[in-house]
C-alpha cells in the first residue's frame, strides 16, 4: 500500500482506477491535528507493576516465548481471572460487587508461541482440575465398592469444568447450569471472537448471538431462550482470553457493530519477534517465581473446585476512599477528550472510556491476590498500577482503531472513494444519505459534517473533483463529485 501511494495510478476501494494528469503529482496529505495526535502507542505495561514474583514470572514467560511482556501480562491476567471471578469480586463504594473476570484479546502471528504462553499460565489450573477429578473418581469407586453404599446411586457430581474450548453460545448454556452461572473461555484460535461478535451466528439479517458474553462482564441477569433442561436462568459471570492471529482484534473492532462488546476487552497487538530470535539462547522462568505463581493459582483453583458459590455469596475486595478519589480524578483526565471532536469522541472510544473504572477495579483486585494480599482493602499501589495500565490501554485501543481502519482519515477517505468508484458520480447529499449511518462515519458524533470534511480533503488532495454538470437540454444536474481519471 505504501508504494501505491507514491505512484500516479491508484486503484480505488470500489475497483475504479484513476490516474493523475501527465506532469502532475498527487498533493502530499495536509498535516492535520488528528493524525498528529494519534501516533502509534507502544505498550510497556510491566513497568507499572510493583516488583515481585508475579512480575518476574510474567517477564520470564515472555522471554521464554519470545513475546513482548505487555502481551504476557494481559494473557496472565485474563487466565487468572477465569478462576478469580468464581472466588472473589471487587466492591463499589455503595457495596455493589463487580466480578473479577477480565476480557482479553491479544494478536500474534503464526509461529509466535501463543499456545505455549497460554498453557504456561493455565497449567496450575489444569493440574488442580486433574487432581480434583482424580479424587472424585476415587470417591465414586470407593462408594461403588462398598457393600452398603454401593446399593445407592453415587449422587456427587464431577468437579465443574473451568475452561471450555467450544466457544459457541449453545455449548456455554449447559456449562452455566453445571457451573452455577460461570463461564471461562481461553483460546489460541479466532473462532472464539467470531462467535462473540456474531460473525458466525449473525449476518443475513439474524441477530448476533452474544447476549451471554455481554452480560458476563459485569454479572447481569440472563434468562435462556432455549426451551430445554439445559437452559440457564440467573446471574452470569465470565472471563475470556483469546491469543490468536491479529485478525481476531480486527474482527472484534469492526464487527461488534455498536453492541458494546469491543469496549469490554483489553486489546493488544505487539510486534512479532520472528526474524530476530536466537534459538541457541533459551530462557526459562526462575523456579522460585514459578512456584509462587503456581501456589497462588492452584490454591485459588482448589477452593473453586471444592465449592462453587453463587456470585452474590463471594467475598469482595474493597477500595479506600482516597483511592476512589484517585480513580475519579483519573476519569477526569479522560473526560475533556470525550467532547465532540475530541480524540476519544467516537462511539467506540466513548464506550471504552465508560468502562475504565471497571477495568481498574478488576485489574487492581487481581494484582492484589497475585501479590499474596488477602481479600480485604486493596493496597494503593495496585490501584495506581491499574490506572497506569488503563491509561496505556486507552491510547493503545485508539491506535488499534486507526490501524484497522474503524476510525481515521484513511478509512473515511477510502469509504468515499469506494462509493464514487461504484456510482461514478454523486452529489454531496447522496453520499451523506448513503454513508452517514455506516462505519466509519457513524462513529462520529456529526456524521454529515465528517463526510463533508472528508470530501473537502479529497478535493484538496486532487483525488476527486466537484463541478456543476448539465444534461443534454442544458439543465443543471447540480454539483457532482467524480474520481479524477
Amino acid at each position: 500500500m505504501e508504494n501505491q501511494k507514491n505512484t500516479q495510478k491508484s486503484v480505488g476501494l470500489g475497483g475504479a482506477v484513476f490516474e493523475f494528469p501527465q506532469g502532475k503529482k498527487r498533493p502530499e496529505p495536509v498535516a492535520d491535528t488528528e493524525t498528529e495526535n494519534h501516533k502509534p502507542h507502544h505498550l510497556n505495561l510491566l513497568a507499572h507493576l510493583p516488583d515481585g514474583d508475579f512480575k518476574r514470572y510474567v517477564g520470564d514467560v515472555a522471554k521464554m516465548c519470545n513475546i513482548y511482556p505487555s502481551t504476557s501480562l494481559l494473557v496472565a491476567l485474563g487466565v487468572v481471572s477465569s478462576v478469580a471471578c468464581r472466588l472473589f469480586g471487587v466492591a463499589y463504594q455503595n457495596g455493589d460487587v463487580l466480578p473479577a473476570g477480565e476480557y482479553v484479546i491479544c494478536g500474534g502471528l503464526p509461529g509466535d508461541a501463543k499456545s505455549r504462553m497460554l498453557k504456561s499460565f493455565q497449567r496450575p489450573i489444569f493440574d488442580a482440575q486433574k487432581a480434583a477429578y482424580k479424587a472424585w473418581k476415587q470417591r465414586k469407586q470407593t462408594h461403588e465398592e462398598s457393600e452398603e453404599e454401593g446399593k445407592k446411586p453415587f449422587k456427587e457430581p464431577p468437579p465443574a469444568r473451568i475452561f471450555i474450548t467450544d466457544s459457541t453460545v449453545e455449548a456455554l448454556e449447559p456449562l452455566l447450569v453445571e457451573s452455577n452461572g460461570y463461564f471461562s473461555l481461553a483460546s489460541a484460535e479466532q473462532a472464539v471472537v467470531n462467535t462473540l461478535v456474531g460473525a458466525v451466528y449473525g449476518g443475513d439479517g439474524r441477530k448476533n448471538n452474544n447476549d451471554l458474553p455481554l452480560k458476563g462482564f459485569n454479572a447481569e441477569y440472563h434468562a435462556s431462550s432455549r426451551a430445554t433442561r439445559n437452559g440457564y436462568t440467573g446471574v452470569v459471570v465470565g472471563a475470556i482470553t483469546c491469543f490468536a492471529q491479529p485478525a481476531a482484534i480486527e474482527t472484534m473492532l469492526s464487527e461488534s457493530k455498536g453492541s458494546g462488546m469491543a469496549e469490554r476487552f483489553l486489546l493488544a497487538q505487539e510486534p512479532t519477534q520472528q526474524g530476530s530470535r536466537d534459538h541457541t539462547k533459551q530462557h526459562y522462568p526462575t523456579e522460585y517465581s514459578q512456584n509462587v505463581y503456581n501456589r497462588i493459582v492452584t490454591g485459588m483453583a482448589d477452593k473453586v473446585l471444592e465449592l462453587t458459590q453463587d456470585f452474590g455469596e463471594l467475598q469482595a475486595y474493597r477500595i479506600s476512599k482516597e483511592d476512589w478519589k484517585a480513580i475519579y480524578q483519573f476519569r477526569n483526565t479522560i473526560e475533556p477528550h470525550l467532547a465532540d471532536g475530541g480524540k476519544y469522541s467516537t462511539a467506540t472510544m466513548r464506550g471504552v472510556a465508560s468502562k475504565v473504572d471497571m477495568h481498574v477495579m478488576k485489574i487492581a483486585a487481581l494484582l492484589a491476590y497475585l501479590y499474596d494480599h488477602p481479600i480485604g482493602e486493596i493496597p494503593s499501589q495496585f490501584i495506581h498500577a491499574a490506572m497506569a495500565i488503563m491509561q496505556d490501554m486507552i491510547e493503545n485501543t485508539l491506535n488499534l482503531l486507526f490501524k484497522v481502519g474503524v476510525i481515521g482519515f484513511d478509512s473515511e477517505e477510502g469509504c468515499i472513494i469506494e462509493y464514487l468508484g461504484e456510482k461514478k458520480s454523486a452529489t454531496r447529499r447522496q453520499i451523506q444519505q448513503a454513508k452517514a449511518k455506516v462505519k466509519p462515519f457513524k462513529e462520529s458524533q456529526k456524521p454529515n459534517e465528517a463526510i463533508r470534511n472528508t470530501i473537502d480533503r479529497l478535493i484538496t488532495k486532487g483525488v476527486i473533483a466537484e463541478r456543476e454538470e448539465f444534461d443534454v437540454l442544458g439543465n443543471s444536474k447540480g454539483n457532482l463529485l467524480r474520481l479524477i481519471a
